[in-house]
């Protein structure tokens, strides 16, 4: 089971970008059953912040709707999930709170990694980051 992270979906959604294609096809396969993952209600949070933030909420709602479906069953963000964060965070400073929640959900849950294009991950013990363009 790899975790998915935020950035995949907003690229896989947005306009042309290297990383478009790679991101588009991780979630064809992901859909298709080749690449088993999930994602926590934290990235789920961020993509409606993303859409909110760019005030295209309708749109971002409708992807949520989408998201949901391809992720029925989406990770809650609990007490434990906070306390791996936190233990990332000490030893990873720079890395942004929500990677650090995301990080602690693939530490915490045994997950393979993270598929994701932020190298941010990669000094982090215990998340192998997948590039979507290597996938």
């Amino acid at each position: 089971m790899k975790a998915v992270d935020t950035d995949i979906f907003v690229y896989a959604a947005g306009l042309p970008h290297p990383y478009r294609d790679p991101c588009r096809k991780v979630l064809t396969a992901i859909e298709a059953g080749r690449v088993e993952a999930n994602v926590d209600t934290e990235t789920l949070q961020e993509v409606m912040y993303v859409y909110w933030y760019r005030k295209q909420l309708t749109v971002g709602l409708q992807y949520i709707d989408r998201l949901l479906v391809l992720f029925p069953s989406p990770i809650g963000v609990e007490k434990t999930a906070i306390m791996g964060a936190r233990e990332v965070m000490a030893s990873h400073p720079n890395l942004d709170p929500r990677d650090a929640i995301h990080a602690a959900v693939v530490i915490k849950r045994g997950f393979e990694g993270i598929i994701s294009t932020d190298r941010g991950y990669d000094d982090v013990a215990g998340v192998t980051r997948f590039d979507p363009k290597d996938l």
